[in-house]
């Protein structure tokens, strides 16, 4: 029985301009994560189970991302990228019990991802108000354990509207939809 898991992301970005239409990103993210469940519910002798508990700190998948403005103008931007997500992150932690924690729990995926994106940005009152937005999809082959994690598909889109140099409000919407993971093991 899951009882919790609390994941919390400190991302590394690096982004170096190759001209001014190509440019190159990485990321490097470093991840906390703590997970409670109860092991053995209905098992003998008691049926209670056992809390086992999981908590990994480390470096994640690293992602290196190529990038080309399609539409370099004064008032608007459109960005087409690619990634590879490579398997930089821990895959073999274990639970409070001394097992391997399941790949979904896991720090790192195990395999490489690929990953398409697609940004948008145009100024509708030039220096004021700008509309934005991205589309993104990332998909990651089985790893050695016969897991895969499911394809991702991220939707966003909003406002920025500079009201006085110092602040900058903003409105979005954020869509992300992901495809069940898939397990093909002994």
């Amino acid at each position: 029985q899951e009882t919790r898991t609390i994941t919390n992301t400190l991302t590394f970005d690096l982004n170096y301009g190759i001209t001014d239409r190509l440019g190159v990103e990485v990321t490097l993210p470093y991840l906390w994560r703590s997970h409670h469940h109860i092991d053995g519910l209905g098992e003998e002798p008691t049926g209670e189970g056992e809390p086992t508990t999981f908590n990994a700190n480390s470096i994640g998948d690293m992602t290196i991302t190529t990038k080309y403005n399609l539409l370099p103008t004064l008032r608007s931007m459109m960005v087409m990228g690619f990634g590879v997500q490579l398997p930089t992150g821990s895959t073999q932690k274990k639970d409070s019990a001394g097992e391997v924690m399941e790949p979904s729990g896991q720090i790192g995926r195990g395999q490489v991802g690929l990953i398409g994106s697609l940004y948008q940005t145009y100024e509708l009152i030039p220096h004021r108000l700008n509309e934005f937005a991205f589309g993104s999809y990332r998909h990651t082959f089985r790893n050695n354990q016969g897991y895969q994690f499911g394809d991702e598909f991220i939707l966003n889109a909003g406002l920025n509207l500079v009201t006085v140099p110092w602040l900058v409000l903003s409105a979005q919407f954020n869509y992300r939809y992901l495809v069940h993971d898939n397990v093909s093991a002994s």
